[in-house]
């Protein structure tokens, strides 16, 4: 089948603000363009019809169907046919294929929305704005998650790191700081419903020192805003492990998180925290380049399931 088009966009992840973002304070989550999530749109011969294969879910979906594994990505690539004005359904058979875990922390539902209604664009050649791009991401992730924050989608669509509010919605971020951090997978699986509807029953229960807590994370994010922005990330390995220390305290760390945070700091890294939902999924690790070698191969010794460099800016 001959290649019409094709498409990628990046994994993300969370550096400050996970869990404390859900009580209107704000997160910062930044591209990791070495985890990519692609879209290949193949033609196939007439009466074909379309269908998306996942090679990370192991499922295929055909458009038009009743039973659709993959709801979200078919609403979204009808949601760019209407855009384009093409009422049938196009003879494509659409591959989806890239290095981002599902479920793994690193945005992989929005990335792969986003690969996809980019090659759909270009195959139909359509022209679209990052922010015709990112309304149809968005809606994708509505139907996937139910309430998203808007930072995955954001951040795949844009490249960029991005500043989020609940009340705001995202805003770019231009960053003059050089840091330089490693992602490790704990390869623990959780769902990021169940670690927020964790926290909102822990903080009912205890709500004066929850929301001290949750206001000190929101504090720190400001921060790390800060630091990123005017370059002087002087206290930038102290405001990571503060960080921690909150997440902790809400509940949303894990036992395979702690291990690799132990690991990382015992190796010689600036600060290490979880990134993300928590109870499992990624750890975020602060180090100087130089030792960023050494302590992927520390931490996959300790478990690590995978592990990812990333550099600002």
């Amino acid at each position: 089948m001959p290649l019409l088009s094709h498409a990628s966009a990046p994994g993300k992840v969370i550096l400050t603000g996970e869990h404390a973002v859900v009580y209107g304070y704000g997160a910062i989550a930044v591209p990791v363009a070495q985890r990519r999530l692609h879209a290949y749109i193949h033609a196939a011969s007439p009466g074909y019809g379309t269908v998306i294969a996942s090679e990370q879910m192991q499922v295929v979906a055909r458009l038009g169907r009743t039973v659709d594994p993959l709801p979200a990505l078919t609403r979204t690539l009808r949601s760019v046919l209407d855009l384009a004005g093409q009422a049938g359904t196009p003879d494509w058979m659409i591959c989806l294929r890239g290095n981002i875990s599902v479920a793994g922390g690193m945005g992989s539902s929005a990335a792969a929305a986003c690969a996809l209604v980019r090659a759909a664009g270009d195959a139909l050649s359509l022209s679209m704005s990052n922010d015709e791009v990112n309304r149809i991401v968005l809606e994708s992730e509505v139907l996937q998650h139910g309430n998203p924050s808007g930072v995955d989608n954001a951040v795949v669509v844009w490249e960029q790191p991005v500043w989020f509010e609940r009340t705001a919605g995202p805003s770019r971020m231009r960053t003059k700081a050089e840091a330089t951090f490693l992602l490790a997978d704990t390869g623990v699986r959780a769902s990021t419903a169940e670690a927020v509807a964790g926290v909102a029953a822990r903080r009912r229960v205890n709500m004066r020192d929850y929301d001290r807590w949750l206001r000190e994370m929101g504090s720190i994010s400001l921060a790390v805003k800060d630091a990123l922005k005017t370059g002087g990330v002087g206290n930038l390995a102290d405001l990571l492990n503060r960080n921690q220390g909150y997440l902790r305290r809400i509940g949303v760390s894990h036992p395979a998180c702690e291990h690799l945070i132990d690991a990382a700091l015992a190796g010689g890294a600036s600060a290490a925290k979880v990134s993300g939902a928590g109870l499992g999924g990624l750890v975020l690790v602060l180090c100087g380049r130089d030792r960023q070698a050494e302590l992927a191969s520390r931490l996959e010794q300790a478990g690590a399931v995978d592990t990812v460099g990333l550099e600002l800016p």
